[in-house]
């Protein structure tokens, strides 16, 4: 686990979730290019486990995959993987002597995670970020009030097809703080992106 701008009371605190077969390392690159120094980032690691989709092979994942469509959904592997989030934020937050707004993004599965997490949790989550993510099914959302949440994907993501991304967050984007742009490039992150993730959370501190 990667913490980048480590101090006592940061403005804010970012949960940074990276996607299927990457680690902690992946988005440090990204951060930094935030040059948000007042926010804390904390990037962890997802366990070791087999990804059905990958014949089975051992690789970091917050959940199992078992195909493309998505239609199989390891909600044991998002439940335990949200737990485990949970546990962080906690802990980070109990050692700071002010509230602390707390933020959840990710890339890919990571994203996935990431609105698993803020729109299923009982702490207070102030934004979700989702770059080339989707929504799982059959959240259970218990919050008072839902967070704001910017979502970007590639039109010609060859990963996590657009449409699909689209039809996951059909349910929530009328009823929620709910922001959606596409950009003309695939399972990837661009420039463009930097700039909106820091709009939005200078936004939403």
């Amino acid at each position: 686990m990667i913490t980048i701008n480590p101090q006592k009371n940061p403005k804010a605190l970012v949960i940074w979730l990276h996607g299927l077969g990457a680690d902690e390392n992946d988005f440090v690159p990204f951060v930094k290019s935030l040059e948000l120094n007042n926010i804390e980032f904390i990037l962890p690691n997802a366990p070791l486990r087999p990804i059905s989709m990958n014949q089975g092979i051992e690789m970091r994942g917050w959940f199992d995959i078992k195909s493309l469509t998505f239609q199989y959904q390891d909600n044991q592997g998002l439940k335990e993987s949200k737990g485990y989030i949970e546990d962080i934020i906690k802990k980070r937050c109990a050692l700071c002597s002010s509230n602390l707004k707390v933020f959840l993004g990710g890339f890919s599965q990571g994203a996935a995670l990431s609105l698993f997490t803020g729109l299923s949790s009982n702490l207070k989550i102030s934004g979700i970020i989702a770059l080339s993510g989707y929504l799982p099914k059959g959240i259970n959302n218990s919050n008072l009030k839902d967070p704001p949440i910017i979502a970007i994907h590639g039109e010609g993501d060859d990963i996590i097809d657009i449409d699909i991304a689209k039809k996951s967050y059909s349910g929530i984007q009328e009823s929620k703080d709910f922001f959606f742009r596409s950009y003309n490039m695939t399972h990837e992150v661009i420039y463009d992106e930097i700039i909106d993730v820091k709009n939005f959370l200078i936004k939403n501190m």
